[in-house]
């Protein structure tokens, strides 16, 4: 496990909360003035899903249980998706879909760095054109 992360006694993935500045903690987490003032941390890049999140990087023996244990702590889960290959194991990423904004930029930011199942996951904001092909590709790119 990486900085921040570990694993508890069923192999879970386990997260360690930081404040505003690392490691060193002197906040509650959430966002500081300025952000509160401008509302930058809810940008939603242009041609990026607010409330759909892609998954890459993900264990083949996890599953989609696994995948809503994550997101649950953050709010409603609209979807959660583990795209299949024909022999029925899954492609390595998943999507994940929140009910607001708020909920799935509150994921992003926590869930950065999080390993499961002892890989680290890539966790960002879906395209509004994602599917299953062009996340293959963008994969088989990488």
């Amino acid at each position: 496990p990486g900085r921040g992360e570990g694993r508890d006694r069923c192999g879970e993935a386990t997260r360690e909360r930081r404040g505003a500045h690392g490691s060193r903690g002197g906040g509650g987490g959430g966002k500081n003035d300025d952000d509160a003032k401008t509302g930058s941390k809810d940008k939603v890049p242009k041609g990026m899903s607010a409330t759909k999140i892609v998954v890459r990087n993900v264990a083949f023996e996890a599953t989609k249980r696994d995948i809503q244990k994550l997101f649950n702590p953050f709010g409603q889960l609209k979807s959660c998706r583990l795209p299949k290959k024909f022999d029925g194991s899954h492609r390595g990423f998943a999507f994940a879909e929140l009910t607001t904004k708020r909920e799935a930029t509150a994921a992003l930011e926590a869930l950065a760095g999080t390993h499961l199942y002892g890989r680290r996951l890539t966790i960002e904001r879906a395209a509004e054109s994602d599917d299953v092909e062009t996340i293959r590709e963008k994969t088989a790119a990488r």
